[in-house]
């Protein structure tokens, strides 16, 4: 019900004016965003992970409700290793081409054939948290996780594979969150 606001109409009643109020209120906030944050993770690069998770750990931190969609090559990020049992051939084909999880991701830049995840959790010690640590202080502190349905069905993942408690849904529920988000992400 949206509404555009006129004026306040002057020769009603009293009863009719505080109704007029009433929707024009009730129009306000429904097209108010709550005090949440949608992160839309397609990449599976170990940087844009960890942006992806401190983005979603600060929120929380900032008292905002957090919901993290995933969906391609960003559902590895969340997985719980590489299971080929019970799946097509061109679904293991694609599961031995992805990383397995977290700890198999590379950098988007400066991979340097393998080296580059290495080197960079060297860096990090000691100066911030790790991957895996980002992604265990979500859960623990409420983050959502969403998994794009169609992405499980094509690349052949299952609902038992997953290091983080998921809820599987299409875009219509990724939208229906990230419309309604003061913040909406996408990182790809």
């Amino acid at each position: 019900m949206s509404t555009v606001l006129n004026k306040l109409p002057v020769s009603e009643d009293l009863e009719s004016r505080i109704q007029y109020l009433e929707n024009q209120v009730k129009d306000i906030k429904e097209r108010t965003p709550d005090n949440k944050v949608s992160i839309i993770l397609l990449a599976n690069d170990f940087d844009k992970a960890v942006a992806a998770f401190f983005m979603a750990n600060g929120a929380v931190a900032m008292g905002m409700e957090v919901t993290m969609f995933f969906t391609f090559w960003g559902c590895t990020v969340i997985k719980k290793g590489r299971k080929l049992k019970g799946k097509k051939f061109t679904q293991k084909l694609i599961n031995l081409m992805l990383p397995a999880n977290s700890r198999g991701l590379a950098p988007s830049q400066m991979a340097f054939a393998g080296i580059g995840r290495k080197f960079f959790n060297y860096v990090m010690k000691g100066q911030m948290s790790s991957l895996e640590e980002q992604i265990q202080l979500a859960v623990e502190s409420g983050v959502k996780f969403q998994v794009c349905s169609p992405s499980l069905g094509m690349m052949g993942f299952d609902d038992d594979e997953w290091a983080v408690p998921v809820d599987v849904c299409g875009v219509a529920a990724m939208y229906d969150t990230a419309l309604h988000a003061r913040t909406a992400y996408f990182i790809s």
